[in-house]
């Protein structure tokens, strides 16, 4: 399968997260839910409710156009936790990260919001800024 190549439209729908990811005071977990013993008296797991901006923000990250299906064999870490690396990402590595960032909330509850305040998605946003097209 050939990878679709983000829009203009597609660079701006992110972008302009970049500000209301990052505005003073915004919490990306408006609360926690679960944490507790049920009526059965099985623990049930503490999940996040996030933001609405948080959820909107990767549904379109995980538009067809910014997936790597091929992510999970590549070693995002050490990029993504690199400001520098990222700085000088291209494009195909910014859909790596975006991937990586997207799909591991499958496997962590809160890792949208762990993305976001240790400031992976900021560094890729501002990456994008550079790579956008005209």
């Amino acid at each position: 399968m050939k990878p679709i190549d983000p829009t203009a439209a597609d660079f701006d729908e992110l972008l302009s997260f970049l500000y209301v990811l990052y505005e003073d005071g915004f919490t990306p977990i408006s609360r926690w839910r679960g944490g507790n013993e049920n009526n059965e008296g099985v623990y049930v797991m503490p999940w996040p409710e996030y933001n609405r901006a948080v959820k909107t923000f990767f549904e379109l990250a995980a538009k067809e156009c910014w997936a790597d299906f091929g992510y999970a064999t590549k070693n995002i870490g050490n990029m993504i936790h690199d400001p520098q690396k990222v700085a000088s990402a291209t494009l195909p590595d910014i859909k790596t990260m975006l991937t990586w960032c997207v799909r591991g909330e499958r496997f962590c509850d809160g890792h949208w919001a762990g993305v976001i305040q240790d400031g992976c998605i900021r560094n890729i946003l501002l990456r994008l800024r550079t790579l956008r097209p005209s």
